[in-house]
């Protein structure tokens, strides 16, 4: 990027709480404080001066449109209720004692089970002392049900509760999480499965492994992460993440030391990943909200084929993940099936997900997701009910540095392959970031205009101008990667100084968010919305 084009990208930048108020219908110029940019409006947003602000007749979350979507979608006739609680809880990480914010008091949420076409009843309580909502990742449902205050919803109030329902038509491995500023940072998330009925996997059995980054309580809080990478976009959450008190506390670095010191020892570097990974060094990892001192074990039998369901729930880490001795045969990314493949290794960025196949063989076997592009790790055991028990896992296995799939070479299931039309609506942005400061957005003349009516092909192509890979995210929608033969997904890697083209059907009205899930990202302000209209 010229000194120019970063310049007149730097005036179309937004942070991500101004983008919202911004973007809730009645747009107008915006600050740019929390950013520490001068004032200015996203690139291509109606004004309230602008002609195109009254001619565009947007839908919107209440409108009757969506509600029409939701009933033409095949219910099953059975419904799936869940209770979910928001509080603050002491979680046990492998004997330290953490103060954070959880469903249902451990480090990750349970894992949420239904089947194709079953309608969710989830009573959402909010015992935080601030607002939130739950955001239903990788699921097409209606635009009211999203979770993403306050473009689809109100955020649940301080002791108040929510009701989703919605009918979940789309079978895969997905998962739930807070989309309230960093909370899903902290223990805000946990794994929904989709059951199939018609699943051809052959698989015997499935378990679930969430990876996590973690920080909360660790000596720092995510907000004082944000801080420390960038002062002006401090989100001012106080009152969690500190280490409960012990009879004798031990001397500890203040938080804002940490936080200084998890930015300062960031910046691993990846080929696959086009370089820098991340900026964050998180002093733990874990699976299935374990640290490798304290593993969630995995019970198979021998000979048993094994459904691996692996989620990225991470806020700022790839991982690089194998099972030792194993080989994996790669089935579905994003729970969408594709064409098996075998590897040693997969890469998965934050929010995406893989199931793998593998045929248990008899012992006890690391399994191991490692920092891409760094040497930090977190362990769990695969193990058959006649091995001895694995006295010490190790930080790295010999699977991890073998072959490696990337989901450039995974092609989609003939199942699930999108079929080819010419687009009605062609988009184009750049993902930006303005200078060496801690500020992230999207630029170009369609960013506040990524309109559609429902029945169309939209394309958006993607230019990445920064230094940093992205995971790019559609809310409501799943898209094709053409130029990955058409893989479908809903969170693609977008790669340094690269361009990449997503399609998708506009078929769920409404209005939705698409953004990095790189959470920092995120509150940095690389978002925008995809709006429905008449």
């Amino acid at each position: 990027m010229t000194g120019d084009e970063t310049r007149r990208g730097r005036a179309r930048l937004l942070d991500r709480r101004a983008f919202l108020r911004f973007s809730a219908y009645g747009a107008g110029a915006v600050g740019l404080g929390a950013a520490g940019l001068s004032a200015g409006c996203a690139a291509g947003s109606p004004t309230a001066a602008s002609p195109s602000a009254v001619a565009l007749d947007y839908i919107r979350p209440s409108d009757p449109e969506v509600a029409a979507a939701e009933a033409a979608r095949a219910w099953s006739g059975r419904e799936a209720s869940f209770a979910l609680q928001a509080g603050v809880a002491d979680v046990d990480l492998a004997g330290r004692v953490v103060r954070t914010w959880t469903y249902g008091g451990e480090a990750v949420a349970p894992t949420l089970r239904l089947g194709k076409g079953d309608r969710v009843q989830a009573r959402v309580a909010n015992a935080l002392p601030e607002a939130t909502t739950v955001h239903w990742h990788g699921v097409r449902i209606r635009n009211d049900m999203d979770g993403a205050a306050p473009v689809t919803q109100e955020a649940i109030g301080v002791d108040g509760t929510f009701d989703y329902s919605f009918v979940a038509p789309d079978p895969g491995t997905h998962w739930y999480h807070s989309h309230s500023g960093l909370q899903a940072d902290r223990g805000l998330f946990g794994a929904l499965v989709v059951e199939d009925p018609d699943d051809t996997t052959g698989a015997d059995a499935d378990a679930v492994l969430v990876i996590d980054d973690w920080v909360d309580g660790l000596g720092a809080t995510p907000d004082e992460v944000l801080a420390a990478l960038n002062p002006a976009l401090a989100g001012g959450h106080h009152g969690h993440g500190a280490e409960t008190p012990a009879a004798t506390p031990a001397a500890a670095p203040t938080p804002s030391a940490t936080a200084a010191a998890m930015v300062a020892g960031g910046h691993g570097d990846s080929v696959p990943l086009g370089g820098m990974t991340q900026h964050v060094s998180y002093p733990m990892h874990l699976i299935n909200g374990r640290p490798t001192a304290d593993p969630a074990v995995v019970e198979a039998a021998v000979g048993q084929r094994l459904r691996l369901r692996i989620v990225n729930a991470a806020a700022e880490t790839p991982y690089r993940f194998a099972v030792a001795g194993h080989e994996l045969t790669v089935v579905a990314l994003d729970g969408f099936d594709v064409q098996p493949q075998t590897a040693d290794a997969i890469i998965l960025g934050m929010a995406q997900r893989a199931d793998v196949l593998v045929t248990v063989r008899s012992g006890a076997w690391p399994v191991v997701a490692r920092v891409e592009g760094r040497s930090e790790s977190v362990a769990t055991v695969l193990r058959t009910p006649d091995a001895r028990p694995l006295r010490e896992l190790p930080a790295t296995i010999a699977e991890l540095d073998g072959r490696v799939l990337l989901e450039s070479e995974m092609r989609p299931a003939d199942s699930v392959v999108l079929d080819t039309r010419e687009p009605d609506r062609d988009y184009r942005i750049e993902l930006i970031q303005a200078g060496d400061r801690y500020v992230w957005g999207m630029s170009g003349d369609d960013v506040g205009r990524l309109v559609m009516k429902q029945g169309e092909r939209v394309r958006i192509t993607m230019a990445n101008t920064t230094s940093m890979w992205h995971p790019m995210h559609t809310h409501g929608h799943t898209f094709a990667v053409p130029s990955y033969g058409g893989l479908r997904r809903d969170t693609v890697i977008s790669l340094p100084g690269s361009e990449l083209a997503i399609e998708f059907d506009a078929d769920n009205p409404g209005e939705w968010m698409f953004h990095c899930h790189n959470a920092y990202h995120f509150e940095a302000g690389m978002t925008a919305n995809l709006r429905y209209i008449r």
